[in-house]
């Protein structure tokens, strides 16, 4: 399956996911204003930019795939798409707040193009999130009910929409801070974290870098010099080696 077909699918089990959510509240609320619903993002959850940032493709060993980090900013992103204010989402998914929220998909294609997948229960065991001070965590089994109930309406969406592939699909939740209580992937501070991959693709590691914010979720910032839009990681423009303000 190709990667935009397969970032369509997420999308969709996603949005499922954020309507399930919302429809769970006893009494319904008027549609947020429009400047509520634009936020303070340029962005929707749709946008290119937003896959672009929070996946990353698997191809390695004749292995073929995805990691992608689901930041907390992306469920309300994708609930705001389905009418509901960003407020009201952020109370109802903060249980997603104690998970960091990693989806991974791989598999070995073979000489005449088929899929060997590799099966959830296996990716559990062999992914890990690995902060940027290198302690390496593992995927939490014993979920909260919001986290488990997450799971089981992404699951059947997955798999409706890509066959084999969705079933192989992993969601894998991991703890969202270090001992010193500091968030280990905050997509709207200076930081960095990784996903690996131990052992799954015939590597010791396979190791998927993010540095954070993400532009896709930050205020817009541009060069004091070319005034052009650059990445909410940047200290300095590329270009003009300007230094940029911090956000």
């Amino acid at each position: 399956m190709k990667h935009s077909q397969l970032s369509s699918c997420l999308l969709l089990a996603f949005s499922l996911f954020c309507c399930s959510s919302q429809a769970q509240s006893a009494s319904p609320e008027p549609k947020a204003p429009a400047a509520e619903q634009a936020a303070s993002n340029v962005h929707t959850t749709d946008d290119v930019t937003v896959l672009r940032e929070t996946q990353q493709g698997i191809d390695v060993n004749d292995y073929t795939g995805l990691v992608w980090w689901i930041p907390f900013e992306y469920w309300i992103q994708s609930a705001q798409k389905n009418g509901a204010s960003p407020e009201k989402s952020r109370e109802q998914l903060k249980a997603l707040r104690e998970y960091t929220v990693v989806g991974v998909f791989a598999g070995k294609v073979s000489s005449l193009g088929s899929i060997n997948y590799v099966v959830p229960a296996d990716l559990q065991k062999s992914t890990f999130v690995r902060d940027s001070e290198g302690q390496d965590y593992a995927a939490v089994t014993d979920l909260s009910p919001d986290a488990k109930a997450l799971a089981d309406v992404i699951k059947p969406a997955l798999s409706n929409a890509m066959g084999r592939a969705g079933e192989n699909f992993a969601i894998l939740f991991f703890p969202a801070t270090k001992k010193s209580g500091k968030r280990i992937a905050d997509e709207k501070s200076k930081g960095s974290f990784s996903v690996v991959l131990k052992n799954a693709v015939e590597e010791k590691e396979t190791v998927f870098l993010w540095r954070t914010p993400l532009t896709s979720f930050s205020p817009p910032r541009y060069c004091p010099v070319g005034k052009e839009r650059v990445h909410a990681d940047w200290d300095y423009c590329p270009r003009h080696g300007a230094k940029l303000d911090q956000p």
